[in-house]
């Protein structure tokens, strides 16, 4: 069973002990059916001839790829002796280490993993990947933290009146999730396209709207402009299920409570570990009764309005949001968004008209204004009342396992600190962070590729690799960030350890067999580590076998609950752990303090530490603000014109599967499209090599002429490996810019030129 995202199940044919093909198995639900490209061409990635064979110590400059071979023991010794060398000048903190989404599954992945176990144990610094974390924020904040990416499973989708995909091109990023679209189209459920580019989900609308990138937000806010002025909104939803009726302080702009009128709090149930709790009910205006009181006290609460309450000057928290939606009627939001007033109008009463499903994508939220794009959307559905019933959803939709043993991670009771790589970049000149020391000198990468994958290639390769003092990267293949390392480890591949995946788009937790022995001297992650932990002193707390430690990342009440354990996992191969089908916030139950959507939010807080001034009321409330580089109206477009987006390739998962043949016959060589009137203008032919560049980066790249993307939009496909470019690489021009609130990796708000090129560097 492969472990990427979609969790296809997967038979592995094995035969004298090289896997010689594969094909799709059957999953316990039949709709989950499915293998694409990637899942059958494994074979080729098992034997890839980029596979890293043997522990390896660089013997060249960082970046030159000449190596020298070396034992397990020798390499062990090298990290573990420089570790403590470096724990001992510089810190704890000194030693990172940094994860993303190479391999997620239990125990040899992130989730949470012997790596993570280990990361704990030694107290370091763990380096926060960043990536499509402004919509969890945006989100989030208003529903509660019920998972990183949470929506109704697409199965749902058939019940909806109405799907509208704001910049997902799920035929290309999630092929697996396609079908289900499929299956609502042939329901006759429409479907809405908004992107700047004319995808091939796009060629299946009813509608396509085109839009210009970073301007998500401002439509959102103009649909509820339309909404509330045709009186669409759903009040009684709206009364009980959001915090439209909380009153808000003028002066503190937090929630009136009743503490504030001098009603002691009462004694709350006692939390979690058994601590006493109070509560401080939240005040209201009685319409009735013409005062404030208890909102769990109050029959008929009023919807809208200002008062003075004991001499506090308050509004509700919808006449807030009122205000700030009055901002927008379609005429002022069609000059910001390119979205002329009457498909605006259209497409608020499609969204009023539920239940609608909305496919959020990556793109909208790549911005440094992306989380206000993920607030406006939850807002919107809240305004509507299209929340938590059959087809009415809003979000993505990736899903982690309940029933996991996170102590697992902590066996002594330590933890790193987590730091956003972003911030820490910011951090190496002053070697601080929030303002005290905080040098960080040595790194350890496995199921990630920074180099590649991060924004701002460049800075990562000048800025942070030279800060370092030792880096070792822990990977099947020779990639881009193993080739600025010190030390690289040979890690063994998905079909050659057992594991268990535990995240995804299914709601299923899945045995993954081990089909193979390591190939090569390659290792699981959990031996690596195991290694790395004997030789830091550690070795007492990784002497469980790898199955043993599978055991105990099971032994938990809800695993329990439900009968999975590894035995039964690899009898039964999966189980379903959500009902079926998975509504998000079923019966309007939200994860919110309130237990309703909070739209207003009360105390904004930062996703990861940083000391970037937040404007703190500007985040209560769904607001647009233009993208930090990516805009028109920025003086550096006069310099670099265009708008330069990326798109998730068929072909690839982030930087995985870059080298596969049979893949490559298909997607030979890195490309950039370009719409046919910019080309024109500036001399370019279809097929010509073009060189894209800004003030960050270049590449020399194909260029292909569309009039699927509109005019100044450029898009590429991530995930190419640095050495695949003629020259350059794409990666390299995106911004380590972030929004000091959601701090995520904004890899659409860039801006960038292209010219023809003339064949020098």
């Amino acid at each position: 069973r492969p472990n990427c995202f979609a969790y296809c199940p997967i038979n592995v044919h094995v035969r004298d002990g090289k896997i010689v093909k594969t094909s799709m198995a059957p999953h316990a639900d039949p709709q989950y059916n499915r293998i694409c490209l990637r899942g059958l061409s494994h074979v080729q990635r098992t034997y890839d001839t980029n596979r890293i064979q043997y522990p390896m110590k660089r013997a060249g400059a960082r970046g030159e790829d000449k190596w020298e071979r070396i034992s397990w023991e020798e390499a062990a010794k090298t990290i573990t002796d420089e570790w403590k060398r470096i724990r001992e000048a510089y810190g704890k903190q000194a030693l990172a280490f940094f994860q993303a989404s190479g391999n997620i599954a239990l125990l040899h992945g992130i989730m949470p993993g012997a790596t993570a176990r280990l990361a704990n144990m030694l107290e370091g610094t763990t380096l926060d990947a960043s990536l499509d974390a402004a919509m969890t924020v945006g989100i989030n904040r208003v529903v509660g933290n019920a998972g990183p990416w949470v929506s109704s499973e697409p199965k749902d989708y058939v019940n909806a009146k109405t799907m509208i995909a704001w910049g997902a091109n799920v035929t290309d990023a999630q092929p697996q999730s396609w079908h289900f679209v499929a299956d609502a189209l042939e329901k006759g459920v429409k479907l809405i396209v908004v992107d700047p580019v004319y995808t091939i989900l796009a060629s299946k609308a009813n509608k396509f709207v085109d839009i210009r990138p970073g301007t998500d937000t401002a439509l959102t806010l103009s649909m509820m402009n339309v909404i509330l002025e045709e009186k669409l909104h759903d009040v009684p939803f709206l009364l009980k299920h959001t915090v439209a009726p909380f009153l808000v302080r003028d002066d503190t702009r937090v929630f009136l409570r009743m503490s504030d009128l001098g009603v002691e709090p009462q004694e709350g149930p006692a939390d979690a570990m058994g601590n006493p709790t109070t509560v401080d009910p939240i005040a209201v205006w009685d319409s009735v009764a013409k005062r404030a009181g208890a909102i769990d006290a109050v029959d008929a609460p009023a919807l809208e309005g200002s008062f003075e309450v004991n001499g506090i000057k308050v509004h509700t928290a919808f006449e807030l949001l009122k205000e700030e939606i009055a901002k927008w009627p379609p005429e002022v939001a069609s000059k910001t968004t390119d979205v002329d007033p009457e498909t605006i109008r259209y497409l608020a009463r499609v969204a009023a008209d539920k239940p609608v499903t909305h496919i959020i994508g990556w793109g909208p939220q790549a911005y440094d204004n992306g989380v206000h794009t993920a607030h406006a959307s939850a807002t919107l559905c809240a305004l509507t009342g299209n929340a938590g019933f059959p087809g009415a959803s809003f979000g993505g939709n990736w899903n982690l396992y309940p029933g996991i043993n996170w102590a697992f991670t902590m066996p002594t009771g330590t933890a790193t600190n987590s730091i956003s790589h972003l911030v820490y970049r910011k951090s190496i000149a002053t070697g601080t962070h929030m303002g005290k020391p905080y040098p960080v000198k040595a790194l350890y990468v496995n199921s990630g590729n920074p180099a590649n994958t991060a924004v701002h290639g460049n800075e990562w390769i000048n800025v942070v690799v030279p800060s370092l003092d030792l880096i070792v990267v822990a990977d099947t293949v020779m990639t881009d960030t193993a080739r600025y390392a010190d030390i690289v480890l040979p890690v063994a591949g998905w079909f050659e350890q057992e594991d268990i995946t535990s995240a995804g788009q299914t709601h299923y937790i899945e045995h993954n067999e081990k089909a193979i022995e390591p190939l090569f001297e390659s290792k699981p992650d959990a031996d690596i580590i195991r290694l790395l932990a004997e030789g830091m002193g550690w070795g007492e707390y990784f002497t469980k076998t790898n199955e043993e430690m599978l055991e105990e990342l099971l032994d938990t009440p809800f695993s329990k609950g439900i009968g999975v354990t590894l035995q039964s996992l690899r009898e039964k191969g999966m189980f379903r752990y959500m009902p079926d089908p998975y509504i998000a916030w079923e019966g309007q139950k939200f994860a919110t303090p309130s237990g309703r959507m909070e739209f207003y939010v009360e105390n904004p807080s930062r996703r990861s530490p940083n000391d970037i001034e937040m404007d703190m009321d500007r985040e209560r409330l769904p607001r647009f603000f233009p993208p930090t580089e990516a805009w028109h109206e920025n003086p550096l477009a006069e310099k670099y014109p265009l708008i330069l987006l990326s798109t998730r390739p068929k072909f690839r998962v982030h930087s995985q599967w870059s080298t596969i043949p049979w893949l490559r016959e298909l997607d030979p060589e890195p490309d950039v499209r370009i719409n046919v009137k910019d080309a024109e203008a500036r001399g370019i032919k279809n097929g010509d090599y073009v060189e894209v560049f800004n003030e960050r980066g270049r590449a020399v790249v194909k260029a292909v002429l569309t009039q699927g993307i509109r005019p100044g939009v450029m898009v590429f496909a991530k995930g190419w490996n640095s050495n695949q470019y003629i020259e350059g690489d794409l990666a390299t021009l995106s911004s380590s810019s972030f929004d000091p609130v959601g701090v995520n990796s904004s890899f659409m708000d860039e801006l960038a030129e292209v010219r023809k090129w003339n064949g020098k560097a």
